[in-house]
């Protein structure tokens, strides 16, 4: 089987003195990919890599034939110009570009075209010439705007065309009309596509009908919600008929008071709130920067998804005979023509559909099988529940922030995946386990939130799919509060801490200096991650940092828990961290971060792997590990990749190690776990 390649991938690059970088980097990556707080809604999901560098440590080069087609976004200041090192990088970049690839200069100095040939040749995005406090979203208006007139024309130098769909009456202190033409004029004035107004686009003698429903087969349809627009039967048409033609819509709010009854077909699109108390050029720019950018976002979004979905057809869909796409989010408005040939497969964007929708579809068209771009990837189609009675335990953790600077993957794309791929498991009928604490923003907390967003919606998790294992201190810490604060669809397992740890006082904070401590918190940590290793059926491992409270990293130690006991092991290892270095050792390799030098490195650490060899010694511990790095390094590379036993091809496992696609690595663990339940069940 031919793997999957991302169409398109934008590596965003910067020198790390110029602090702006970094804040534009971040909103642009979460502009273009998605915010990992939206579990059950279809976002940009554009694989976007960031790159900080100095004259020292410059980026890696660029991956050009990593995706289909490459978008090089070189942020640029007056450190990246004056440095010779970073004149050389970008040429270097520059030549290596194939010709259906970009590159994209966005700069807040004159000097630009200093950085080369290429550079100078290049139309730039001047962010120089615009006053500071309008930089950011001028970045993101014209970043959008250049992306989606590249990707969705394929070069074809055509432009994004906006049609503004208004009602022009006034119902309450502005009209609709006054709302378009202002932002007509802000399209007007500036290089982020074209618009069609109905006053000045439509001739005398033409057809009315004709030329709207033309004008909207070609554009982005900006819906102006004013108060009256619902009950004007021209609005409606314009509407319906972008969903029939599966256009792009972004609806506008700008609603006063409300409306007596909204249009059926106005929802599943993007929406920004206006105020609209009142007209004023001057103050309206922002929003008018922010409708434009969210539409143009969302056609580079929709011919992303297309691009994308068309890939997985050819991927994985090649033997079902009738295959429908679709990069808007199904509904019943945009549902294909009943065929009279039997079931069609409707391949469509991430993530999965909630049960509540499954339902509601089937009943209208129950000779449609939906499946979502990862889950076709995988053969999980919507419905199935392949994954039942499977309890898969998630390791994600940061790596080091070096590793980030090679991998290009941020925090962003971790918690991204994070999201998207607990969404699948649970979609495919799997349980979640999980080992950890209740910090804000942690892992637990966003498991807590998903549950509750599933019981909110009105169809619960079913009870006890998600198993949360806290071990000492975790466990001994649980305020009444926290515990009440758990969705019915939790089960917590507390482990008890081992005698020999001398766990007496749960305040010891993780990264206390005393050995002793240290030695409680190892030993108790090692006792919930056997529990885990006992009670689940596989374990995914991303990133980790390369040292831990423990000897030993603490991924390492998960991943030895499951393969001792041969249980199913995936490595995603495009993170980074010490999932990466597990990923060397299974191949044959010897990672310096798994010697004692290197994790003996300062007095502290030394000290705390004498006193715990010390300890396991005199407590006869025999079931704990002394701390052995040539032994250890060893029993990896016999382990070898085959010993994953985790369904995957070595082909299939060698793409997991490498893969930056959130997409991709949803679906080869997917794509493991049924192997694996198809097996079993045989």
């Amino acid at each position: 089987m031919r793997l999957y390649r991302p169409p398109m991938m934008v590596h965003i690059v910067w020198a790390a003195e110029f602090t702006r970088g970094a804040e534009w980097a971040h909103q642009l990556q979460t502009w273009l990919s998605g915010d990992a707080d939206y579990y059950a809604i279809s976002e940009p999901n554009i694989p976007v890599l960031t790159f900080p560098g100095t004259a020292a440590s410059l980026p890696p080069r660029v991956a050009w034939r990593e995706a289909a087609r490459t978008a090089l976004l070189v942020l640029v200041d007056s450190a990246m110009v004056a440095s010779e090192e970073w004149r050389n990088w970008c040429e270097v970049q520059a030549s290596a570009k194939r010709k259906g690839d970009l590159l994209l200069i966005c700069t807040v100095t004159p000097h630009f075209a200093n950085l080369g040939a290429a550079y100078g040749a290049t139309n730039a995005i001047r962010l120089d010439r615009i006053a500071e406090a309008e930089q950011s979203d001028s970045l993101r208006l014209l970043v959008t705007h250049t992306l989606a007139r590249w990707f969705a024309h394929r070069g074809r130098n055509g432009r994004v065309r906006l049609f503004i769909s208004h009602a022009k009456a006034k119902r309450g202190t502005i009209s609709g009309r006054d709302l378009a033409l202002g932002l007509k004029q802000f399209i007007d004035q500036r290089p982020a596509g074209e618009r069609f107004f109905d006053e000045v686009d439509i001739t005398a003698g033409e057809d009315f009908e004709f030329v709207l429903k033309r004008a909207i087969r070609e554009s982005v349809v900006v819906v102006l919600l004013t108060d009256i627009f619902s009950s004007r039967f021209w609005c409606g048409m314009e509407v319906t008929t972008a969903k029939e033609l599966h256009r792009p819509v972004v609806v506008v709010d700008a609603l006063e008071q409300g409306e007596p009854i909204s249009l059926a077909y106005i929802g599943k699109n993007p929406t920004v709130r206006w105020e609209t108390n009142s007209i004023d050029p001057g103050k309206d720019t922002l929003i008018h920067a922010r409708i434009v950018a969210t539409a143009l976002l969302e056609q580079l979004r929709l011919a992303h998804d297309e691009a994308r979905l068309s890939e997985i057809r050819e991927v994985a869909l090649k033997s079902v005979s009738r295959v429908k796409l679709t990069a808007r989010p199904p509904e019943l408005a945009t549902l294909p023509d009943i065929s009279r040939r039997g079931q069609t497969l409707l391949l469509h964007t991430d993530p999965p559909l909630p049960r509540f929708e499954l339902d509601l579809i089937r009943r209208q068209r129950p000779d449609l099988q939906l499946a979502s771009a990862a889950q076709a990837l995988s053969g999980c189609y919507a419905g199935s529940v392949p994954l039942v009675g499977y309890r898969i335990a998630i390791s994600i953790s940061d790596p080091p922030e070096d590793d980030r600077k090679i991998t290009g993957l941020s925090k962003v794309v971790q918690e991204r995946l994070w999201a998207q791929l607990a969404t699948h498991l649970i979609s495919a009928g799997a349980e979640l386990a999980y080992g950890g604490d209740v910090r804000a923003g942690g892992y637990t907390e966003k498991l807590i939130d998903l549950a509750t967003s599933s019981a909110d919606a009105g169809r619960p998790l079913p009870r006890g799919i998600v198993h949360w294992y806290a071990g000492w201190p975790t466990a001994a810490k649980l305020s009444q509060e926290t515990r009440a604060k758990l969705p019915r669809a939790f089960r917590l397992h507390e482990i008890a801490a081992p005698d020999a740890a001398g766990a007496t006082n749960p305040e010891w904070p993780p990264n206390d200096p005393d050995p002793e401590h240290r030695f409680a918190w190892t030993l108790c940590t090692r006792a919930m991650r056997l529990a885990m290793a006992k009670e689940c059926h596989a374990r995914v491992l991303v990133g980790g940092p390369l040292r831990s409270v423990s000897p030993w990293p603490g991924l390492l130690e998960e991943f030895e828990t499951f393969v001792v006991l041969r249980k199913p092991v995936f490595l995603v290892g495009g993170f980074g961290g010490i999932t990466r270095r597990i990923i060397d050792a299974l191949e044959g390799g010897a990672p310096k971060e798994l010697t004692q030098t290197f994790q003996d490195e300062g007095r502290e650490r030394q000290a705390l792997r004498e006193h715990y060899e010390t300890a396991v010694r005199a407590h006869h511990l025999r079931n704990i590990p002394l701390v052995d790095w040539s032994e250890r390094i060893l029993a990896l590379q016999n382990i070898g990749i085959k010993g994953l036993g985790n369904g995957l091809t070595l082909e299939e496992n060698k793409r997991l190690f490498v893969s930056r696609s959130v997409t991709e690595i949803i679906a080869l663990i997917l794509e493991g776990l049924r192997q694996l339940a198809t097996k079993n069940r045989l």
